[in-house]
């Protein structure tokens, strides 16, 4: 995120922001039955520098009959 402080004057400031998010996803099925899991690891979300990391993970299991 590039912050500017006036389009007509384009002065730009110090407060530029990245956003970086990390994730890695697995799935696996058999027969009837599959299992899905991710993580994911972002920091500095909303590109807000105040914002703490933030790291999310799942796991689900599907049955079929």
């Amino acid at each position: 995120y590039d912050t500017q402080d006036d389009a007509k004057s384009a002065v730009t400031t110090d407060d530029d922001v990245t956003e970086s998010i990390d994730a890695i996803q697995v799935a696996y099925s058999m027969g009837g039955m599959s299992v899905k899991a991710y993580n994911m690891e972002v920091s500095n979300p909303d590109q807000d520098d105040n914002a703490p990391d933030q790291s999310i993970t799942e796991i689900a299991l599907g049955f079929a009959f």
